[in-house]
């Protein structure tokens, strides 16, 4: 019993693969003659236009058969009623063998312009008298009709027996020239062809205008799509219609709309919690809920230095304008290091790294963004002194561990934030700070990832609320030389964005 080997060949496979090399070579020969992009007003109206024309083949086709076969039967007919009027005048001579009679019936009837040809025969198919031109080798046997030709013109020639009592006694044959005909037939032809095309160039024009027609509310939608796809939410599609396509129409204007509404939303809640925890809550409204995660994240605390005090020697427009100047510089520099205003408490702002978005350096980011906010509030103060306006100086501290993330509070009032004593031990430290100083853990600083990058000096042992051991802390001076270099092109941008003249570009 043998077994088959790897090289038998399998029933189909073969043919299976020969199909698709033949497809992969076909698409490869027609594949540079077809174009990138092809509207769909063209799609439309080559195939409209290509059933016409195919239906107007065909039409024409049949008619002109018809009309072909038409003139055909009625030239047969005629052929063979002049032959049957010859074998019946011819009956009488040819009985009495009165040859002359014959060939006088036979030369009158040639004497016709549309006759030909005529001859006549015996019972034995013997030819008796002929005048004009018969086909050669014309027997009677061969049928009642022979179709020839004489020096490329076209002949039909007609036989009809002789017949006495249902006895042959001979036969007749009369030939025609298709002259005529064949002109008829040139005539129909060409008048069938120019209708066609005529016809079938009308259908196409029509086509193409029914096509543009029927594009048009495709053409909108793609303008439309594109728009969104640039961020143009307000972009509606005007015409309406009552078919598909109107549903279409309506299903896209009110999507848009939707869009618009919860891009506005998402826009205004955004002034209220981060970029990113908004987008996260606005893509997943179903799973807002309480509840956090254990994270590993570095918290900010920038705190204004005698605000209490402050305040209560300025309007209260003047201290909100105030705020929102020194918020604004904050909320540039924590967007530079990838961190997140978590709230905004008074005069104090909280600021996280590596939540609610993962990011490994979120140490060393806390840390640039901590000596940014002091860099940037120096510059602020510099400016505003010149203008004769009110300055303030913020106090930092910040701290890095695990703590809990998530969305905290009540059912009916929630708020995405970070808790923890990582985050108790941060704002201790803000509160223990002076002016214009970051105060931050030793841990963070004997990092061996953040020790080489960060200028620091030892502060000192401090005794926090709440903890029994003195907590060992570092003032932080500044990051090294590239980072610096980098945080004073995005102050001097800041700057010259929001101020004609840079702070600290005086004279």
């Amino acid at each position: 019993m043998s077994t088959p080997s790897e090289h038998d060949s399998v029933p189909g496979k073969d043919d299976k693969g020969h199909g698709a090399a033949v497809k992969r070579r076909f698409d490869a020969l027609i594949q540079p003659y077809i174009p990138a992009y092809f509207p769909v007003a063209w799609k439309m109206g080559l195939s409209i236009s290509a059933l016409i024309l195919v239906g107007m083949t065909l039409l024409g086709v049949y008619l002109l058969n018809d009309q072909l076969q038409r003139m055909r039967q009625q030239a047969d007919s005629f052929g063979a009623a002049i032959a049957t009027q010859l074998a019946h005048t011819a009956m009488e001579p040819l009985l009495a063998e009165d040859r002359f009679l014959l060939k006088v019936h036979i030369n009158n009837l040639v004497l016709s312009n549309s006759v030909h040809g005529a001859a006549l025969f015996d019972r034995d198919n013997g030819l008796i008298d002929q005048a004009g031109e018969v086909p050669p080798r014309a027997v009677p046997a061969d049928g009642t009709v022979r179709r020839w030709r004489d020096a490329g013109e076209a002949m039909s020639t007609y036989f009809a027996p002789i017949t006495v009592d249902h006895n042959r006694v001979g036969a007749v044959a009369v030939t025609l020239s298709d002259r005529s005909i064949t002109a008829a037939q040139r005539q129909v032809r060409a008048t069938m062809i120019t209708a066609t095309l005529a016809m079938g160039l009308l259908a196409i024009i029509a086509s193409f205008l029914i096509s543009r027609r029927l594009a048009k509310p495709i053409r909108n939608l793609l303008a439309a799509t594109s728009a969104l796809q640039q961020g143009d939410l307000k972009y509606r599609i005007q015409e309406r219609r009552n078919d598909e396509i109107g549903h279409l129409i309506e299903a896209y204007n009110g999507m848009a709309h939707d869009m618009l509404e919860k891009a506005q939303v998402e826009r205004v809640l955004q002034r209220f919690v981060s970029p990113s925890v908004a987008r996260k809550m606005m893509a997943n409204l179903d799973q807002v809920t309480l509840g956090g995660r254990d994270v590993d994240a570095t918290v900010v605390f920038a705190d204004i230095v005698g605000f209490t005090r402050l305040s209560e020697s300025l309007a209260p427009e003047a201290v909100a304008d105030m705020l929102n100047v020194y918020f604004g510089a904050i909320t540039t520099a924590t967007s530079f290091y990838r961190g997140t205003i978590d709230k905004y408490m008074g005069d104090c702002a909280m600021i996280v790294f590596g939540v609610p978005e993962e990011d490994s350096e979120h140490l060393f980011h806390g840390l640039c963004c901590a000596v940014m906010i002091q860099r940037l509030v120096a510059r602020l103060n510099e400016h505003r002194a010149r203008l004769g306006q009110t300055t303030v100086e913020f106090r930092i501290g910040m701290n890095s561990g695990a703590m809990l993330a998530g969305n905290l509070g009540s059912r009916d009032r929630m708020q995405y934030t970070v808790v923890g004593d990582a985050v108790n031990l941060a704002s201790r430290l803000s509160n223990m700070a002076g002016a214009g100083e970051i105060i931050a853990a030793a841990a963070l600083i004997d990092n061996p990832n953040i020790g080489s990058r960060v200028r620091a000096t030892e502060y000192g042992a401090m005794r926090v609320r709440g903890r029994n051991e003195p907590v060992s802390t570092y003032r932080v001076d500044g990051v090294h030389a590239l980072s610096e270099t980098l945080m004073e092109q995005r102050i001097a941008r800041f700057l010259a964005e929001h101020y004609v003249e840079a702070p600290g570009a005086s004279s």
